[in-house]
C-alpha cells in the first residue's frame, strides 16, 4: 500500500473506533447533535456547539452540554465528529495540506448556519483553529467553559454537591490558563461543591493525551499523574475532577486505585442543574470484562449498525487491560 494510501487507512480507522465507541453508549434516537455536515443552507442558530470528534466516545458529556444549553434556551445547533473534523489529527501527522482543507470545509458548514458565534469544546480544535489556522477574523470562537461563566447568572442550580473537589487542570497557555480559570469558577458556584487547588503541571500538555504521554515520557507522565492523585488523597478530596474529556477518559481508570470519584467538571455543574447522564465510559473501564460489556452493549450497538465483531474489538483494545 501507498503512503497515501496507508495514511488514509489510518484516518479511516481513527474516525470509524470514535462512531463504534459512540454506538456503544448512544442509540441514534438519542443524538440531539449533527454528525453530518448540511450539503445546502440550513436554517440559521445563533450558536454553533463545535463537539470536535473525540468527544463522542463520552457520549454522557455530550448529552449534558446539550441539555445545559436547552436550559439556558440557547437558539444553537451542536456537530461533531468527522464530518466536522478540525484538521489537527492530520496536521500532526504532517498532511498540512488536507489538515488546511478539511478545516476550512468545517469553518464553510459553520457559516452554512449563520451563527454569531462558535462555542468549542475540545482544547485541541480552539488551539487549532486560533493558533495554527488563525481563523479568528473568519468567525466569533471561545471555549464553552467561557460561554458558560458568561451565562453563570442564568444557571438554575437546583442541588447541592456535597463534596471536596479538585480539578485536574492544563496550563503554560493563555488559552489554557483560561479555560483553567472559568471552570473553576463553575464549580465554585456550584452549591455545596468546596473547590481546592492542587495546582497543575506544564508538562501535561495541552490535554491528557497519548501523544502527550509519549513525548513526556510513560514513565515520568504516570509518575505525574500518580502523584496527582495521591496528593487528592492527602487533602481528602471526594471528587477528582477533569476539565477535558480526553482527560475524564485517561484518569477515570484511577478510580480503581484511589479512594475518590473521577468525575468530569461538566458533570457536576449538571447535577447541580438536575441534570445526570451516566458516564459509561468509565463505567466499561471500571468493569474491564469483555463479555459483560459485550452484553450492556449489545442492545445499543445494533441500533447504532456496529458489528459484534466491531464492538468486541473495540471493547478489547479501549477496556480491557491485557492479562500480565
Amino acid at each position: 500500500m501507498s503512503q497515501s494510501g496507508t495514511k488514509r487507512s489510518f484516518y479511516s480507522k481513527y474516525f470509524r473506533e470514535i462512531e463504534v465507541v459512540q454506538g456503544l453508549q448512544t442509540p441514534p434516537e438519542e443524538r440531539e447533535w449533527l454528525t453530518t455536515a448540511p450539503k445546502d443552507d440550513v436554517q440559521s442558530a445563533e450558536v454553533v456547539l463545535y463537539l470536535g470528534c473525540n468527544v463522542l466516545r463520552t457520549s454522557n458529556l455530550v448529552q449534558t452540554v446539550v441539555d445545559i444549553f436547552k436550559l439556558l434556551e440557547v437558539d444553537f445547533v451542536a456537530v461533531g465528529g468527522a464530518s466536522y473534523c478540525c484538521g489537527i489529527q492530520h496536521f500532526q501527522n504532517g498532511d498540512e495540506k488536507a489538515a488546511r482543507s478539511l478545516s476550512e470545509s468545517t469553518v464553510n458548514s459553520f457559516k452554512k448556519f449563520n451563527p454569531q458565534q462558535v462555542v468549542m469544546w475540545c482544547p485541541s480544535c480552539i488551539y487549532f483553529y486560533d493558533e495554527i489556522m488563525q481563523m479568528g477574523d473568519q468567525m466569533s470562537f471561545q471555549h464553552v467553559t467561557q460561554f458558560l461563566v458568561e451565562n453563570l447568572d442564568r444557571l438554575p442550580f437546583k442541588k447541592e454537591v456535597d463534596a471536596k473537589v479538585s480539578l485536574h487542570y492544563h496550563t503554560g497557555r493563555p488559552q489554557s490558563d483560561e479555560e483553567a480559570r472559568c471552570a473553576s469558577q463553575l464549580l465554585s458556584a456550584v452549591p455545596g461543591l468546596d473547590l481546592i487547588d492542587l495546582g497543575s503541571d506544564e508538562r501535561y500538555g495541552r490535554h491528557c493525551t497519548d501523544r502527550v504521554r509519549a513525548q513526556v515520557g510513560p514513565d515520568v507522565w504516570d509518575g505525574i499523574v500518580v502523584d496527582s492523585f495521591e496528593r487528592a488523597v492527602e487533602a481528602n478530596v471526594d471528587i477528582y475532577s477533569t476539565l477535558y474529556h480526553g482527560c475524564q477518559r485517561f484518569l477515570c481508570g484511577y478510580e480503581k486505585d484511589y479512594p475518590v470519584k473521577v468525575e468530569h467538571y461538566l458533570t457536576l455543574v449538571g447535577r447541580a442543574l438536575g441534570i445526570e447522564h451516566e458516564d459509561l465510559y468509565k463505567k466499561y473501564m471500571l468493569m474491564g470484562d469483555t463479555d459483560a460489556i459485550m452484553a450492556e452493549t449489545s442492545p445499543c450497538a445494533v441500533a447504532s449498525g456496529v458489528s459484534p465483531e466491531e464492538a468486541r474489538a473495540a471493547i478489547q483494545k479501549i477496556f480491557v487491560k491485557p492479562s500480565s
